[in-house]
């Protein structure tokens, strides 16, 4: 399981929602509509709304935190929180670097590693649906979730949403020629998420993820034990409808080691950029390249490709909504003083055509945080199909 500073993380990642917490306590109904930050009184304890609903019962944890718990976590007096500036509650926080994984390595040791990676974008069908591709080198737990109507809990209107997603996973024969084809990994696939049978096990490591999301049926997850190797998880709808989503891959456990390539290809639009998080939990750095991939694309038969792939990162304060800086940007790689270097990894990954002039690309080392990609279109007349990938690229 994810250790206690991420549950910390999750908890900071609502009460982030908004700039002040300025709620005070009533007692709890169930018949209304609370937002995120709202406070209740519900027996003798207070709670606060960590996802927007209505008729939800505290201490519901899906929808619900106990302000006691928050408080004491983060080292704030209880009847404080309601007032308080978020930069306060930043501030509080003992430890606000993602978690350290002592059964890696000693304290103070190099032994960062990508630990997730979560899209969000417009998902269509055919060969606009979304694909993740991630690579873990020892077997692990991987959750895995296509996500859509929920989305609603973060104010995007129903009607643009991707209605019902399935999910389904397949794993390359050959990492380093993945024209060799893949063989399809039914424990991976999922449409309605109740139907797993450890949903119990899926149920209590949500909520140490971020972004931290509750599950309707019609969300597509899965949590399968994975062997060694290179897998991709597409995630599209049911019924060939097409919306903005999200697919996020996630180690369910520390046990395992990080991911070394996590990816997504799916559309880009100028109206809804590919944005991809992704964290790296230890300590030290790690050298990551990113690449932002559109004209490449064709050589492999995607249609409608992208032409002028672009790319932002910015690296968060402590969480998804807390603030945020922009660390880097890169329109075309070639601009880049280590161009040379990115030109010669694009050639030697898992066997994939060397980037174009007209792609994108950072190679950089990035410490332990929680980080956002933005692969972006300028204008109409480049959008269509981009390639996200992030790679870590570590000489160890």
């Amino acid at each position: 399981m994810k250790s206690y500073t991420s549950l910390i993380l999750s908890i900071v990642f609502f009460l982030c929602c908004g700039s002040f917490i300025q709620a005070q306590p009533t007692n709890y109904s169930n018949t209304a509509n609370y937002n995120v930050g709202d406070l209740v009184v519900s027996g003798s304890a207070t709670y606060i709304a960590i996802v927007g609903n209505s008729g939800q019962t505290p201490p519901n944890t899906t929808y619900w935190t106990d302000l006691s718990v928050a408080a004491t976590a983060l080292n704030i007096p209880v009847e404080l929180v309601p007032s308080i500036d978020i930069t306060t509650i930043l501030a509080s926080l003992p430890n606000a670097a993602p978690d350290s994984d002592s059964s890696i390595g000693d304290s103070g040791t190099q032994n960062a590693k990508l630990t997730s990676v979560n899209v969000r974008g417009t998902i269509g069908s055919g060969g606009d649906k979304r694909i993740m591709g991630f690579i873990t080198s020892s077997t692990s737990e991987i959750l895995m979730r296509g996500i859509g109507p929920q989305l609603v809990d973060f104010n995007l209107a129903p009607s643009t949403l991707l209605p019902d997603p399935i999910m389904t996973l397949f794993k390359y024969k050959d990492p380093q020629n993945t024209l060799l084809g893949s063989d399809p990994i039914a424990a991976g696939n999922n449409d309605n998420y109740t139907s797993n049978s450890n949903v119990s096990a899926i149920d209590a490591i949500r909520s140490t993820l971020l972004p931290v999301l509750s599950f309707n049926p019609k969300q597509a997850v899965s949590m399968p034990s994975l062997t060694p190797g290179f897998y991709t998880c597409q995630i599209e709808d049911k019924n060939g409808a097409a919306g903005i989503g999200v697919a996020a891959v996630d180690l369910a456990n520390d046990s395992g080691s990080g991911f070394t390539h996590l990816s997504s290809r799916g559309l880009v639009k100028t109206s809804e950029y590919m944005f991809g998080g992704f964290q790296i939990v230890g300590t030290g750095t790690r050298k990551i390249f990113i690449r932002g991939r559109g004209p490449s694309l064709a050589q492999y038969n995607v249609p409608n490709v992208m032409s002028n792939p672009k790319l932002k990162l910015f690296k968060y304060d402590v969480g998804p909504g807390s603030p945020s800086t922009e660390i880097d940007m890169n329109d075309k790689y070639g601009t880049e003083s280590n161009h040379a270097e990115i030109l010669s990894l694009s050639t030697t990954l898992y066997g994939w055509p060397a980037i174009m002039t007209n792609e994108s690309a950072l190679l950089l080392d990035l410490g332990p945080g929680y980080y956002t990609v933005q692969l972006i279109s300028d204008s109409a007349a480049s959008d269509g199909n981009g390639w996200l990938g992030i790679d870590d690229v570590t000489d160890n």
